[in-house]
């Protein structure tokens, strides 16, 4: 497969190719190339495509026609891209050419450079900039897909955590809050978020607000039958007691 191409999933599945973006096609065609991009590099049985395919009820023309949206996928990604062998196939590309491998990548390597916030949100920011849409477009809540979107969709709240945090990191506590009362909004249980508001407030000298941000996480999580746990009641207690320093005694890991 050319170097210069990029199979995506994180959004209707697709493929950019230096001359713009090329259609897969079909709804089986997307999903032949999804159940593929999910393996890893690892072969996929014929059993299991069939299955991300049709799931449980197969038609009878389904090896068939298996057949033809395999030749219609080796016509767009190149035919020694999609290996047959032993009854299965797998999907012949670079990490780099399917942009949810490079997303984790990027997240790895932010994450690795938490400490100097800068280079931290730089690689956040292009990690980000992969998004089109739910992971597998119009397949996310297929039973084969569903739990991958899932997942991909919690590390990307994770990258946005983590490009909050290093812009809070920098000084930027006024555009933070901003964003974090939206996100909390957005993602009431987050608990990492509401740290991250709260840390926000202190830095910007709105201790009241800050108090009553953990008072709002505390009636949130009450409301689905959780109870405070020690680290809001430290970072609780830390607001009422700060005064002129902003450095906070609850770190938030990733």
């Amino acid at each position: 497969m050319d170097r210069g191409w990029l199979i995506r999933v994180l959004g209707p599945i697709d493929l950019q190719t230096p001359s713009g973006v090329q259609p897969i096609g079909s709804r089986h065609c997307r999903a032949l190339l999804g159940a593929l991009v999910l393996s890893g590099g690892q072969v996929v049985s014929i059993d299991r495509l069939r299955a991300a395919l049709w799931g449980d009820a197969p038609p009878k023309s389904a090896d068939n026609s298996l057949q033809t949206y395999v030749s219609r996928l080796r016509r767009l990604v190149g035919s020694d891209a999609l290996v047959h062998s032993d009854h299965a196939y797998r999907l012949v590309v670079e990490r780099d050419q399917i942009d949810a491998l490079r997303f984790e990548d990027l997240l790895v390597h932010a994450t690795d450079l938490r400490a100097e916030p800068s280079r931290c949100q730089a690689l956040c920011r292009e990690a980000l900039s992969l998004w089109r849409g739910d992971p597998f477009g119009d397949l996310c809540d297929d039973e084969a897909f569903r739990l991958e979107a899932q997942r991909l969709e919690e590390l990307r709240l994770g990258v946005i955590e983590l490009d909050l945090e290093a812009e809070l990191a920098l000084g930027n506590h006024e555009i933070v809050v901003a964003e974090l009362e939206s996100a909390v909004e957005e993602h009431p249980y987050r608990e990492r978020l509401w740290y991250l508001l709260v840390e926000a407030l202190v830095q910007g000298d709105r201790r009241v607000e800050a108090l009553r941000a953990c008072h709002r996480l505390a009636d949130a999580l009450a409301a689905v039958g959780l109870e405070t746990g020690e680290d809001l009641r430290r970072l609780e207690r830390r607001v009422l007691t700060a005064g002129s320093s902003t450095e906070s005694d609850h770190q938030v890991d990733s």
